[in-house]
């Protein structure tokens, strides 16, 4: 994939760091529920006080689906979410959970019921109970599968699914309140090329900044990149680039998908996993979308030979956090936190290497300056609960420096140091091209396109984007 920037001179804050690298303190872990309640289909997410929620269950006749909620302390007992029966529950393409507050939602499959046995179900009260079940189609014909609910601004939830099988499209339904039904669905992967998305790879749809999101794995031929849709002004799906340059052919659906997390200057960060070098491998990629334009993109530890799967990310005041499974020899869990992805390599740090057998699919969420993370423990049939406390090891200022970068025929000049300062800047991709020690705030430089100038003064430092 190329991606092409219009010439223009331009520079802008990229990011305002509190820290500038950091490390996590861990907790020994809390076993979330015992073993009868399962550990298979993995979620968190964090309620209105940011205290997490852990969707999982257990297949086969004697299973069901479960939420498990934080107290403070422990964990409560396990909820059942619903009283239906033959749930599809699984790792790769069971059920999915959004919460906007207190106000959650989870949406499931009847297995073998593919065209009408979709179905959401809400809690009012943050998992505590749960209403009955709505479902999203309930006299299809076509395939109305894996259903993927998030709220909008209204607080009503709407879901994104596979619609049909020949072709497989992006289907999405909205919630009615008149009607108190879900709408028939439309189509949402118009703008990506090709008939068909990837048939068993979740959706993960959001809504950011008065305009609908969705971070599709697309199927063109084969080629099956990641791409995220958005809605227009009029909340039509009429928009849609590709965010995953690794251009991975497969003959198969993978049963993947990507996390979003936004950051303090309203990006969305995306992580992933492809296969395009040959072997799995755990990327991120940084939209902007005011220009709905991919910014960069890279693996989250480049110089990795390891097998990477599984990634997920969250973002708070402690900066962006992502965790993925590793496999050298046997299956850790990984985190990583800092204030750039570009830098999140240098961090990445073991969490679950004293830990014997395996320790898979994580996921991470963090509110303001806690992180919490769950992982599967298949050896014991339990999951795994941590709480992570970031501890800095910079001499960064928590004061965010007065600073602006100004674009100059020859490169940059940056306003406000009151001392020499030294930078880096790095192409799209996070590699460094070019750096030094400016004594007046001149940066000179002859790249042209987009960059991250990265710029530290004494005890201060700050990001910006450069557009040339």
């Amino acid at each position: 994939m190329r991606i092409f920037f219009p010439l223009l001179l331009s520079c802008w804050i990229m990011m305002v760091p509190n820290a500038s690298a950091q490390s996590i303190e861990w907790s020994d872990p809390y076993v979330v529920a015992a073993s009868e309640y399962g550990y298979n289909n993995l979620r968190m997410e964090l309620d209105a006080n940011g205290d997490p929620l852990v969707l999982h269950g257990k297949p086969g006749s004697t299973g069901g689906l479960f939420c498990t909620r934080w107290n403070g302390i422990g964990f409560d007992a396990p909820v059942a979410v619903t009283s239906d029966v033959g749930l599809l529950i699984n790792d790769g393409e069971g059920p999915r959970m959004a919460v906007q507050g207190d106000l959650v939602a989870v949406g499931y499959q009847i297995s073998g019921q593919w065209a009408t046995g979709g179905k959401v179900v809400l809690s009012a009260d943050g998992g505590a109970s749960w209403d009955e079940p709505s479902p999203i189609a309930p006299s299809a014909t076509l395939d109305h599968f894996m259903p993927v609910p998030a709220f909008g601004e209204d607080g009503h939830p709407w879901v994104a699914m596979k619609w049909g099988s020949n072709p497989v499209l992006e289907g999405v339904q909205r919630w009615d309140p008149t009607s108190e039904a879900y709408l028939p669905a439309v189509a949402a992967n118009d703008a990506m090329p090709g008939d068909d998305v990837c048939e068993c790879c979740a959706s993960m749809p959001f809504h950011h900044d008065g305009r609908d999101y969705n971070a599709v794995r697309n199927n063109d031929n084969n080629l099956r990149d990641f791409w995220l849709a958005r809605t227009n002004e009029n909340g039509d799906w009429t928009e849609a680039i590709d965010v995953d340059p690794t251009d991975w052919f497969f003959n198969a659906c993978p049963e993947s998908e990507a996390e979003y997390a936004l950051t303090d200057e309203n990006d969305i960060l995306l992580v992933y996993m492809s296969a395009g070098e040959g072997n799995s491998r755990v990327y991120w990629s940084l939209v902007d979308p005011n220009a709905f334009t991919l910014m960069a993109s890279d693996r989250i530890q480049p110089n990795s030979e390891n097998l990477e799967n599984h990634p997920s990310v969250s973002a708070s005041s402690a900066g962006l956090c992502a965790a993925w499974e590793q496999n050298d020899g046997g299956y850790d869990i990984w985190t990583t936190l800092s204030d750039s992805p570009q830098n999140w390599a240098d961090e990445a740090q073991i969490v679950t290497g004293e830990l014997s057998g395996h320790s898979k699919k994580p996921v991470i969420r963090a509110h303001n300056g806690t992180l919490h993370l769950v992982y599967q423990r298949p050896s014991e049939g339990v999951i795994h609960y941590r709480v992570g406390t970031p501890s800095s090891t910079s001499i960064i200022s928590v004061n965010t420096p007065n600073w602006s970068c100004l674009p100059t025929p020859t490169g940059w000049n940056i306003t406000g140091l009151t001392e020499a300062a030294t930078w880096q800047l790095f192409d799209p991709l996070g590699k460094p091209l070019s750096g030094g020690v400016s004594l007046d705030g001149t940066i000179p430089s002859a790249h042209r396109g987009m960059g991250f100038l990265h710029i530290v003064s004494g005890s201060k430092r700050r990001a910006f984007k450069t557009l040339r």
